[in-house]
């Protein structure tokens, strides 16, 4: 029996022709200008001449359902993938959907112990997350991660329905639609994100393009290059995401992959859409993250200066914070270092200011671009002349 046959007719009827005609665009079919007409519109591959969907124009037509189903088969075979997970990717809103597949001869029914698939929907969680706090600033370890734009981020994703294909969960991260001329779509190599991108596709982005350099470093040996990932997105916060879902069974593998949005179809080369990881190469990202939190906690120092600015921050999730920027004097030069106190502190800090004198805190020293951020303060007080 064809997968046809066994997908759902409601399903099918409820897909949109212009969502359709979006996602063949988006992923560079052209529509036959010749050929098409107002009942149908046809669409050719670039690279399979012999490859052709025939979109149908209205819902009213007798075939509607059958031509639908035909498209999806087509996407099906061209891009080796099945059949349901093209129709429901047709059949979503606007957004990034990232799956996390467990494989193995004993998932061959699509089931998982309960344990296991609660810890995968969780670890899918954690990815999400700490890919959106390295959007936001990349760092080896996130001890709270309660950034404004994160947060806001997940609390946007969406969970889908499961999938076939032995044990598949599925979340949607919903991106706004890219607003720009067809002819501007593809102009440039698609090596970078276009400037602008929204918080949401600049996390999703980051994510794969950890997990790539993540399996990179695996596959060449290099397992210590994982450490120097920082830059591109690797962070403690991601690796413990990924050795949270580590399969119960060593003949288990994770397969995290991202189907990108129709509504926002570019997405730099090099990024990759697919990331296999066996239960072995998940332990060494198990020990990477440990050492990247180890390489972090061993900064913790005690910092004197001056109070240069003060701001009242209400953008945490939980809680009022004050921003407080000191003048320092770090390995013989002066920089900046920014932290966040709670209110009592942060009056504190303000008095200080107001009476020209030094204060004194600990605290976690990371660099950003030109000065440092002091994470996890401490012991804040003021300094006796």
């Amino acid at each position: 029996m064809s997968e046809l046959l066994r997908l759902p007719k409601d399903q099918l009827a409820c897909l949109l022709t212009e969502d359709v005609q979006q996602y063949l665009s988006s992923r560079h079919w052209k529509r036959d200008e010749e050929s098409s007409t107002a009942k149908a519109s046809i669409y050719h591959h670039p690279d399979l001449p012999d490859a052709e969907a025939v979109v149908p124009g209205r819902r009213e037509l007798a075939d509607y359902v059958e031509r639908m189903g035909d498209v999806v088969q087509i996407l099906s075979a061209v891009e080796e993938r099945s059949a349901w997970q093209v129709l429901a990717d047709l059949s979503s809103p606007p957004a990034d959907v990232l799956r996390l597949q467990v494989s193995g001869a004993d998932l061959a029914l699509g089931t998982l112990p309960l344990s296991e698939g609660i810890g995968l929907i969780e670890g899918a969680r954690g990815l999400l997350l700490a890919a959106a706090c390295s959007a936001r600033q990349p760092a080896s370890f996130f001890p709270r991660q309660t950034y404004k734009e994160a947060v806001e981020f997940l609390q946007a994703c969406r969970l889908g329905q499961t999938e076939r294909g032995s044990f598949v969960a599925k979340i949607l991260a919903p991106v706004p639609p890219l607003i720009t001329r067809q002819s501007e779509l593809f102009e440039e190599d698609d090596e970078s994100l276009l400037p602008g991108e929204p918080f949401a596709r600049r996390s999703t982005v980051g994510l794969m393009n950890a997990l790539g350099y993540i399996r990179a470093a695996i596959d060449e040996g290099e397992y210590s290059r994982i450490l120097d990932g920082v830059g591109f997105g690797v962070s403690a916060n991601l690796c413990e995401a990924i050795a949270s879902m580590r399969p119960e069974s060593d003949q288990s593998d994770l397969r995290i992959s991202m189907t990108w949005s129709s509504s926002r179809p570019r997405v730099p080369k090099a990024v990759k859409n697919v990331v296999d990881f066996s239960t072995a190469s998940i332990e060494i990202i198990r020990e990477s993250g440990r050492r990247l939190l180890d390489r972090f906690s061993a900064t913790r120092e005690r910092i004197e200066g001056r109070v240069i600015n003060l701001k009242a921050d209400s953008s945490h999730v939980v809680g009022f914070k004050g921003k407080v920027t000191l003048r320092v004097r770090l390995n013989g030069e002066t920089t900046r270092v920014q932290f966040d106190l709670e209110p009592d502190d942060y009056r504190r800090a303000c008095d200080a200011h107001r009476d020209g004198r030094a204060v004194a805190v600990t605290g976690l020293l990371q660099q950003e671009a030109k000065q440092f951020r002091l994470l996890q303060p401490q012991d804040f007080s003021t300094v006796e002349s």
